[in-house]
């Protein structure tokens, strides 16, 4: 599985040899563990994408709808494949339906009960599991994608703004669980049961990136977030990573 390690997502981490995917934690949540250097530590992925960018999102989903169509016609058997890595925009400008639809048909001859690989197309990275045999073929897509609000970048930060979002009482609406930044990845580190060598990657896929410099509230709340879980860790900070396109940031 370490064709993972050529996705946009996972690379330029030198110290990575290999990296395995473990499932779900989450319906939004994925582990994965990487040896980096000598140690092997969990990794914990979250994808996000703004709630204003559904339409291309669903386009994605109608083109790999498109494409699960004309593979199933070739399948004899219930598959499913999850969707671990992808580009929205730039790696699929030149996605060919057919073409993908012949990997997996090829990579479903070779399978065995419950069987699972890894299947690699541009930069869409998905695992293809056979799940039961049959006289036809189904193929169950599943993604792994949280939509979020941004939240504004005006708002008056002091005290009382930051104490109140650190409480989780700066966000009334419960459903929106990416809309602030910190309350987020407070609730990654929780579903991922706080491991204390764990990395954090945060793929956002969204147009506009959900890290903003000029945002004075997100900033503030993340850095008081960040000097609540020095405290609580005696002074080492969680390996926490934003990626957006080409660029990642570590969160210190």
């Amino acid at each position: 599985m370490n064709d993972l390690l050529q996705a946009a997502l996972f690379s330029g981490f030198p110290s990575w040899k290999s990296i395995e995917y473990r499932g779900e934690v989450t319906p939004k949540v994925l582990r994965f563990e990487v040896l980096d250097g000598e140690e092997n530590r969990p990794l914990y992925l979250a994808s996000l994408l703004s709630k204003g960018e559904k339409m291309a999102w669903q386009s994605f989903l109608d083109v790999m709808d498109h494409t699960m169509v004309i593979a199933q016609a070739g399948l004899r058997g219930f598959f499913g494949l999850d969707v671990l890595s992808v580009d929205i925009r730039a790696g699929l400008q030149h996605f060919n339906p057919a073409d993908f639809a012949r990997m997996i048909v090829n990579h479903s001859k070779t399978l065995g009960p419950d069987g699972k690989v890894l299947i690699r197309y541009g930069q869409l990275f998905t695992l293809l599991h056979y799940r039961a045999p049959a006289d036809w073929g189904k193929i169950e897509v599943k993604t792994h994608v949280e939509f979020f609000s941004q939240a504004s970048a005006t708002g008056e930060v002091n005290e009382a703004s930051v104490m109140a979002a650190l409480k989780g009482s700066g966000s009334k609406n419960k459903k929106s669980a990416g809309d602030q930044l910190d309350l987020f990845l407070k609730k990654l580190l929780k579903d991922s049961g706080q491991e204390p060598r764990a990395i954090y990657l945060v793929h956002d896929l969204s147009l506009q990136p959900l890290w903003d410099p000029a945002h004075e509230l997100q900033q503030e709340r993340v850095r008081a977030w960040l000097e609540k879980e020095k405290e609580v860790r005696s002074g080492i900070l969680p390996d926490i990573y934003l990626h957006h396109a080409s660029s990642r940031k570590r969160l210190v």
